[in-house]
């Protein structure tokens, strides 16, 4: 289907920097540089720039990235980990991955793990905290991290969605997703605020010893040094050719992330009023979003997206079940009354920074023509 307005537009942005790829692509092709080069190197040291942290590690995949440091944290089997039901599956497979239990707790309104629910959820065999920072929005680092610290727990951030996304602490500081724990887990697929030409992931951390245990986990292990083999490790490294395209993008991401605040508080102000429709402006001045999603509460969900999707809107709904319902996870008896409202709810409208004016315009009044016919 020919749709109006896309949900994403990858097509868009390589027209806009098309010159720019294919220099990257070229230059990199005829250096020969395949894996594990300069390119690599550079994008892993700017990204750790980025976020604020000592140490990046690039993987092929968000869930590579959840993987690997699952297992260089040392999860193991008889572990606990807790974490929430309204993520994608990679959230909860990293934790089986590594032989451990994932002890799920709700989520608020902001989609984001409840706090109030950590402590109750805490067992002897709790090991570790990965909270997810969803649609672009940081959880609540400043409790969760108290909590990690009196309960002496580990500490692995989901944040594949919020690369950039930031929150002012008590002690005036500001912190970026990806700084707060053990380690942050990125992912870099194209439909990402900073997306790859199909799929990457990046692991941030501080803990020098975490990031060389992952640095070779992600090669198989290998030290490539001195060709010893110092662990099981995994196929997972980020190619060479992709660092090079992705540090063409990491150039324009700080306004690509501008652009996309400006795209939300169009929508803000043009679905407020709109009252069968609960927007995500949650009212803390502490957090910085990114809106890797705009994501929307709606009444009448399923038939508000045929509408759009017949007025030419492209949309998506992340996720109509909640995770413990999918079959890898049955049997289990489960039941997160939030959770379970948020999936007959929620709905993505379109939201990347070539988005224009008149196309977010049109998204806001096809919603709107919806509710009042």
């Amino acid at each position: 289907m020919e749709y109006k307005v896309r949900f994403a537009n990858p097509q868009k942005q390589y027209a806009d920097h098309r010159e720019e790829f294919i220099k990257a692509f070229d230059d990199t092709l005829s250096r020969g540089a395949i894996a594990n080069k300069e390119d690599l190197w550079k994008f892993e040291e700017d990204i750790a720039k980025f976020v604020g942290v000592k140490y990046a590690i690039g993987v092929n995949s968000g869930t590579s990235a959840l993987d690997v440091a699952f297992q260089a944290a040392g999860i193991r089997e008889s572990d606990e980990v807790i974490t929430v039901a309204h993520t994608f599956i990679a959230s909860i497979s990293c934790v089986y991955l590594a032989g451990a239990t994932p002890v799920l707790v709700d989520v608020g309104e902001d989609f984001n793990m409840d706090v109030k629910l950590i402590e109750k959820a805490l067992t002897p065999r709790t090991k570790a905290i990965e909270p997810v920072h969803l649609n672009g929005r940081l959880c609540d680092m400043e409790v969760i991290m108290d909590i990690a610290k009196r309960k002496g727990l580990v500490l692995i951030e989901d944040a594949a969605q919020a690369l950039g996304a930031s929150m002012k602490m008590s002690d005036g500081s500001v912190k970026s997703a990806g700084s707060f724990g053990l380690a942050g887990c990125f992912s870099l697929y194209w439909a990402k605020a900073l997306g790859g030409f199909g799929g990457s992931g990046m692991i941030t951390t501080d803990d020098a010893e975490l990031a060389q245990k992952a640095k070779l986990m992600r090669y198989n292990g290998e030290n490539r040094e001195d060709r010893h083999f110092y662990y099981h490790g995994h196929n997972f490294l980020m190619d060479n050719l992709h660092a090079a395209l992705l540090n063409v993008k990491l150039k324009y991401f700080p306004q690509w992330l501008k652009r996309r605040a400006e795209i939300a508080e169009l929508y803000h102000q043009g679905l407020e009023h709109v009252s069968q429709v609960k927007i995500p402006r949650f009212g803390d001045p502490r957090f910085s979003d990114i809106y890797t999603n705009y994501v929307i509460r709606a009444e009448k969900r399923d038939e508000l997206a045929r509408y759009l999707g017949d007025q030419g809107v492209e949309t998506m709904i992340s996720w109509a079940s909640p995770m413990y319902r999918q079959p890898a996870m049955e049997p289990n008896d489960v039941f997160l009354p939030e959770t379970e409202k948020i999936c007959k709810e929620v709905l993505s409208l379109p939201m990347y920074p070539e988005l224009t004016d008149e196309e977010v315009q049109y998204v806001i009044e096809q919603v709107r023509n919806f509710y009042e016919s």
